[in-house]
């Protein structure tokens, strides 16, 4: 019984704190709290509206990887364009779960050839998009 009233003001706490980042224009550090969000799942729905707006206008492009797996882990629906925007990202870790969430559209996969053939890709990328291609189904185009 303690254990889930700690939790509940531990959640209370993150949800205040996303929306006082978000109010604030707090840059730093908000991908520490959509870490600490995401292990209350969907529990934290009251954060979505904050860390997708994070994940939109966050001038530090190495967090942005952050919110995705935050909101993915919240609240999954509704996150295939972030998915499909992410295969541009600059950031590896966007990058990767765009090629791994990304619907299987002709212009994601596409993208993912083309991540798959870029010399400037780092090899997890490249890794992950031959992954993605050869467990796709659906025909790609060149």
């Amino acid at each position: 019984m303690v254990q889930d009233g700690q939790d509940a003001y531990r959640k209370f706490l993150r949800l205040a704190q996303a929306a006082d980042q978000w109010r604030n224009r707090a840059w730093c550090g908000p991908d520490t709290t959509a870490r600490r969000l995401a292990r209350f799942g969907p529990a934290a729905a009251g954060a979505v509206a904050d860390l997708r707006r994070f994940w939109l206008r966050t001038p530090h492009a190495y967090e942005r990887a952050a919110y995705l797996e935050a909101l993915a882990a919240i609240d999954p629906g509704g996150l295939d364009h972030a998915h499909t925007e992410s295969l541009w990202d600059c950031e590896e870790g966007a990058r990767l779960l765009g090629i791994a969430h990304a619907p299987d559209h002709p212009e994601t996969l596409e993208r993912i050839t083309a991540l798959l053939n870029d010399p400037m890709a780092t090899p997890d990328v490249r890794a992950g998009a031959e992954a993605r291609l050869a467990a796709t189904t659906t025909p790609c185009l060149p």
